[in-house]
């Protein structure tokens, strides 16, 4: 709400590419290295796509601490999302420096790098996922045919899901994450509920039925086993949808469409692909060497429960690690139960402390530009001056009236009282030697101020009946200080009929 606020009537522009001037010969202040920055931007400055450039010779806090690296910034007229399609093109405008390595990050240039870094992990998660898949299911089936079959019901429900999260991109927003939890998800819940079927099927041809009787006893039992778990597995996801974040409702969208596009290819695609192949299920049989005997080959009369007849099944079938462990937890179910709870709780435990944050750049691998240009500004710049916290202040009347000033200066030093604001950045702290008096008799007329930082200052921040109020925090954006900042900030109304919206970025 509060940038919707301030992009409304300042028309705040948050589409901000810094692009990095680092040199070893000269340091920031040099005319060199001031001449070689603005050589390499005489193309961006007349660039039709850029509203404006704030230089490191107008704002000296984005001059590094070594005072042999700065950056600048450049404003976007686009959004974020079509600002990053830009970029190839900046990089072209921008001239090379004799003296000075150039690089970029900011915004735009992260959710490029993470579009394309999540399309690569997607790719090498693809190619080393399914060919496990397919020896995992080898081992469990020991059949070439048998084994493929779940793998491409999961590979299929994937490639519609990601068809039909494309056409929902041209309706709403979604993350980029969208399309690694539906390969996760598609992948998964297709090949599990594939195999639940499709080892039904085998049982039932193994105890002589027909391919027809076979194939509807499979979906009669597995199918409704499956069908109901990815109903419940839907209707946690659909929880998501109505999240107001974007990844969590983006994650929740793509989590339904692939579950549900999972269960209509187990229970539709599979069996008819099951009807055609019939007996040949079995075919290209994978041999592997036994650990062990099994004993026993007197066979017993079993009654099926949907049918009520009798089927002959060797009790070799029924001894197995997992039957014998089945019987186990049957007859001892609360010695098992009580053991078993407890060690999902202490597993469980650590969730209570977790803590949410907003992603940054860091989660990115170190070879990307974004990644780069982030572990530049840790190392070399006060990173904390690019991610204050915004305030976006309403005041009954004008801002500028000589009651809404004093109003304002008070909010100000209560706010910069606290121990863990750095600095507070605004139209009553533009210049820290002035005084209330001072500021007042300046706003009176804002027309006739000469200085023309104070000028911009005023017109960037002011609009009406709303002001933008920096504040720079001791602490990293990520950090629980900082975070309980905002809470605090939040939580302490500004008085003298003032409204605060704090952007807690």
């Amino acid at each position: 709400r509060a940038i919707n606020l301030l992009v409304q009537k300042l028309h705040l522009n948050l589409t901000v590419v810094e692009v990095f001037f680092t040199s070893q010969k000269y340091s920031a202040d040099s005319p060199q290295f001031i001449q070689e920055t603005q050589q390499a931007l005489a193309k961006v400055r007349s660039w039709s796509q850029v509203s404006g450039i704030v230089s490191f010779t107008d704002n000296p806090r984005q001059i590094a601490v070594d005072r042999h690296a700065a950056y600048v910034n450049v404003m976007f007229k686009p959004d974020p999302d079509t600002a990053a399609k830009l970029l190839p093109e900046l990089e072209h405008l921008l001239r090379p420096a004799p003296d000075l390595k150039t690089s970029i990050g900011g915004g735009p240039v992260f959710y490029e790098d993470i579009q394309a870094v999540s399309e690569s992990d997607l790719r090498r998660a693809e190619f080393l996922a399914i060919p496990f898949a397919i020896i995992a299911l080898l081992l469990v089936f020991r059949s070439v045919v048998a084994s493929i079959l779940p793998a491409l019901v999961g590979g299929g429900a994937v490639v519609v899901s990601l068809a039909l999260i494309f056409g929902l991109g041209h309706i709403t927003t979604l993350s980029i994450f969208v399309l690694n939890i539906t390969t996760l998800f598609g992948l998964g819940l297709g090949v599990d509920y594939s195999l639940f079927i499709v080892s039904r099927f085998r049982e039932e041809l193994a105890r002589g039925r027909s391919v027809d009787e076979a194939v509807a006893i499979s979906i009669a039992t597995a199918g409704r086993a499956v069908t109901f778990s990815g109903l419940t597995v839907t209707i946690g996801l659909i929880g998501l949808i109505f999240f107001r974040i974007s990844m969590l409702r983006s994650v929740g969208m793509g989590g339904v469409l692939v579950v549900m596009l999972a269960v209509l290819a187990a229970i539709t695609l599979l069996p008819a692909t099951l009807s055609i192949i019939g007996t040949r299920i079995n075919a290209f049989p994978v041999r592997l060497p036994r650990l062990w005997r099994r004993n026993g080959n007197a066979e017993v009369l079993l009654t099926n429960t949907l049918s009520g007849e009798q089927v002959t099944r060797s009790p070799a079938e029924d001894h197995g690690f997992w039957y014998r462990l089945s019987q186990v937890v049957m007859h001892y179910p609360i010695r098992i139960f009580v053991p078993v709870f407890i060690l999902l709780v202490v597993l469980g435990l650590p969730f209570l402390n977790v803590r949410f944050s907003a992603p940054d750049a860091s989660i990115l691998p170190p070879d990307v530009p974004s990644r780069a240009a982030y572990d530049l500004l840790a190392k070399r710049f006060n990173d904390r001056e690019t991610t204050p916290i915004l305030l976006a202040v309403q005041t009954r009347g004008g801002v500028l009236t000589a009651d809404n000033i004093r109003k304002l200066y008070d909010y100000v030093q209560r706010i910069e009282a606290d121990p863990r604001v750095a600095r507070v950045d605004s139209i009553v702290r533009a210049d820290p030697r002035f005084t209330l008096a001072q500021y007042e008799l300046l706003y009176t007329h804002p027309q006739l101020i000469a200085d023309p930082y104070l000028s911009a200052f005023l017109k960037a921040s002011v609009a009406g009946d709303t002001t933008m109020i920096f504040v720079i925090s001791k602490y990293g954006m990520l950090d629980q200080h900082s975070q309980a900042l905002v809470q605090t900030i939040r939580n302490t109304p500004p008085g003298g009929g003032m409204t605060t919206l704090v952007d807690g970025s």
